[in-house]
């Protein structure tokens, strides 16, 4: 029976980001964004007096297409499209069993908090395997054993509200990468991993992965793409589902490969936590899986729709 070690490294790639510009300040006064041009609409005030302090930027203003938009000018800093992008995986050496989850409360009951934080990502995994379902969130608080969420996303109709076996898991997501580690033929090989963004775009966003080769090791032999919409045991597969509101196609598993491919989208801004999607990537080996590392860098890209 062969044995192999996984790994898939996560790199983001915001294409589209918010910057900070400086504010001109006082004590009693702010002048924001003070391009000396023409035509301005945005307004620096303070207690007492407002100031629209935009003079002769003629060429300002915003051009679209099919496919692009242009924000002219040197106001177009001062944007509402700005992007917050967190892609996080689980961290295995955190593992608690949870015996209760309250998805309307956002609380989860677990064995231990002591890995746990307030701010925290993590992941609550039900039937851990390759028909796990998820949620994410992120610690507010911590009573005892009891983490709260400000919010959950991913399997939220359909998870129970009692663990049932010994299969049922919380994770810190804290990582940049899913070590498999050493597999065995006939087992069911999972990683959560997440997918945060959070943008005021009224035109939403789009979430994207691409891997930079297929799974595969230092000889170029390849870990079979899943191609029938689902990851099973006896068969080399390798593939990824997402779960939730935003997630694009959920709940099937899609192949990692070097086509870029959607996995999370909205055509309104994003929730005022944030919006999450957990993404589940599976691998199955069989007997005549080759021997070796084999690994894959997946990178996600994040857009704003226009």
């Amino acid at each position: 029976m062969k044995r192999c070690i996984f790994i898939v490294s996560l790199f983001i790639v915001p294409l589209l980001c918010g910057g900070s510009v400086l504010a001109m300040t006082s004590t009693n006064y702010i002048v924001n964004w003070d391009s000396l041009n023409q035509g301005g609409n945005d307004v620096g005030t303070s207690t007492s007096y407002s100031i629209r302090d935009t003079m002769g930027e003629l060429a300002s203003g915003t051009s679209t297409s099919a496919n692009y938009k242009l924000t002219a000018g040197y106001r177009a800093q001062d944007s509402a499209e700005a992007l917050s992008f967190v892609v996080k995986s689980q961290n295995n050496s955190t593992q608690v069993h949870y015996d209760a989850l309250n998805i309307s409360l956002t609380t989860v009951n677990v064995s231990s908090t002591a890995a746990f934080s307030v701010g925290d990502y993590i992941a609550v995994v039900q039937d851990q395997g390759f028909s796990e379902k998820v949620i994410v969130g992120r610690v507010t608080a911590i009573v005892g054993t009891v983490m709260t969420l400000d919010a959950p996303y991913g399997a939220t109709g359909v998870m129970s509200t009692a663990s049932s076996n010994n299969n049922d898991y919380v994770y810190q997501l804290s990582g940049s990468t899913a070590p498999f580690g050493s597999l065995t033929a006939g087992s069911e090989n999972v990683y959560v991993t997440m997918s945060s963004v959070q943008t005021l775009s009224s035109s939403g966003y789009t979430v994207y992965i691409q891997g930079n080769q297929l799974l595969q090791n230092v000889g170029a032999q390849a870990i079979t793409t899943v191609s029938d919409g689902a990851v099973s045991v006896g068969s080399e597969e390798y593939g990824a589902s997402t779960t939730g509101t935003r997630a694009y196609l959920p709940d099937t598993d899609l192949g990692v490969t070097t086509t870029q491919r959607t996995i999370q989208t909205s055509n309104v801004a994003s929730a005022k936590p944030a919006d999450r999607v957990p993404i589940i990537y599976k691998l199955s080996i069989t007997g005549s899986t080759a021997s070796g590392a084999y690994s894959q860098t997946v990178f996600y890209t994040l857009t704003v729709n226009y």
